[in-house]
């Protein structure tokens, strides 16, 4: 990982107007309120909390697909809202959570992990030689390469994902709950292929998760959000060994563990 910022956020702020109802005036909820990150090149930097803390519509905003209400996105020091969303897709690449919802069900894979060469106009015989040595790349069998999504497993359908992704060479991609969508036993099988992809391709990350031990096990620093702010953010060793928020502790003391009295301890007792 090195000392370059490939991405910053400033002040991101996202409201949204919620209807209130028979005649009652709309009230403003502030999903995401004052963010600001860094993203350093080769890293990975995993964001946490609870489910309705702000962190997937902070990962929408920060790969162009939401306009924060206020405060800018950087990439390389340009800002994002000065980009075409073709300019925006030559540099970052999402992987979502459901493969079963993010693959085109009546696409075959080959036309699936191709598209993003397609949209960028390459030639149909170079589109194919890149599609096979992506599905080599992530361990797809290129006999699925006519199979159509429904006739592959979980694991294999975000393989594809992963593929299409990384085609067109992106230097970040933002990865939303990856894995929360799959059996156990391939999870980490998943999470394993990207971490051997981000060495080989020198990917950078931004990992969205609930799942803290995945976090752990691939994140070089970790943002906690929480009701939309972001309440700590320090490198991975350091928050999971000594957390330094109230809430930090919370989410960690919630990690189920398979030994009595391996879990962090109770935070009135850390507070005093």
């Amino acid at each position: 990982m090195s000392d370059e910022i490939l991405l910053s956020a400033r002040d991101i702020r996202r409201d949204f107007g919620v209807s209130g109802g028979f005649g009652k005036p709309k009230r403003i909820v502030q999903a995401v309120r004052g963010v600001s990150l860094d993203v350093k090149r080769g890293g990975v930097l995993g964001i946490v909390g609870e489910s309705g803390c702000g962190k997937s519509t902070l990962a929408k905003i920060l790969l162009g697909l939401d306009e924060p209400t206020a405060g800018e996105v950087l990439f390389q020091g340009r800002s994002m809202a000065a980009m075409s969303r073709k300019q925006r897709a030559t540099h970052i690449q999402p992987i979502f959570q459901d493969p079963y919802l993010s693959l085109n069900p009546r696409k075959r894979v080959e036309t699936i992990i191709g598209l993003p060469l397609r949209v960028a106009g390459l030639p149909e015989r170079e589109i194919r030689k890149r599609v096979y040595e992506m599905m080599d790349l992530t361990g797809l069998p290129t006999r699925l390469a006519g199979a159509f999504p429904s006739q592959m497993s979980g694991g294999q359908r975000q393989r594809v994902a992963i593929a299409r992704a990384l085609i067109a060479r992106p230097e970040l991609v933002v990865c939303d709950e990856p894995t929360s969508a799959l059996d156990v036993s391939i999870q980490a099988q998943i999470l394993n292929l990207l971490q051997d992809l981000r060495r080989e391709l020198g990917l950078t990350y931004i990992l969205i998760s609930h799942n803290l031990a995945v976090v752990e096990h691939i994140a070089t620093e970790v943002m906690v959000m929480n009701r939309g702010e972001v309440v700590e953010h320090r490198a991975t060793a350091e928050l999971f060994a000594a957390p330094q928020s109230d809430y930090t502790r919370m989410l960690l003391a919630s990690i189920l563990t398979p030994e009595p009295g391996k879990g962090l301890p109770d935070i009135s007792a850390t507070a005093a």
